[in-house]
């Protein structure tokens, strides 16, 4: 994705946190579709009590408010591309950590039990699968039991021409040669969404 791209993925979320402030929608989820989200997020482990886990694209840091809201004791990073966000998830959050983070140019110096992306790559701009593989590529590396990665499905027949879709089979067979065999792909909690589990080998 190159920089003007990204500039828009900024400047997008930018209005919506400006319209909506501290709520899911300035996020464009709905306060039950997020949680839904979430919730096919927590299939990823029986258990993530004590675990450390990365949030690539935390936005304001609402994951770990549904953590929290469970009493899920983790040690949470997050990563965004939006300062303001950061900035808004650190104020919110102050025993947690947050960067800015672009990991098409940014270098990750730890590793994390969990990586989880929830809805990151929803808007479609340039180059979105080109950078979708090589985000999944550079963080795959700094996991240690498994990432989970959630997007709306190609199979929605009411696609809207502003966001982004991808096939879940293509992603599937890209984590089996790339990353690693041991996979699981979740199609049926929400309507033409999809959440695929990437296990360490």
């Amino acid at each position: 994705m190159d920089d003007l791209a990204k500039e828009y993925v900024i400047s997008f979320f930018d209005r919506t946190l400006r319209s909506h402030g501290d709520r899911p929608e300035a996020l464009r989820w709905t306060a039950q579709g997020q949680i839904r989200h979430y919730e096919c997020l927590l299939e990823v482990a029986t258990c993530l009590e004590g675990s450390s886990i990365l949030d690539y694209g935390c936005g304001k840091g609402d994951f770990y408010q549904f953590l929290k809201d469970r009493n899920i004791s983790v040690h949470y990073t997050g990563f965004d591309i939006n300062e303001n966000l950061i900035s808004l998830a650190k104020s919110k959050f102050p025993e947690c950590e947050f960067r800015v983070f672009d990991a098409e140019k940014d270098i990750i110096s730890s590793e994390y039990d969990y990586i989880f992306l929830c809805g990151v790559f929803n808007l479609r701009v340039q180059d979105i699968d080109k950078t979708i593989k090589n985000t999944l590529l550079t963080l795959m590396p700094h996991c240690r039991r498994a990432l989970a990665f959630n997007a709306l499905s190609s199979h929605d027949p009411g696609k809207s021409p502003e966001l982004n879709y991808l096939s879940p089979g293509d992603m599937a067979d890209f984590a089996i040669m790339h990353l690693s065999s041991r996979i699981s792909l979740i199609h049926d909690r929400i309507p033409y969404d999809f959440t695929l589990i990437i296990r360490k080998g």
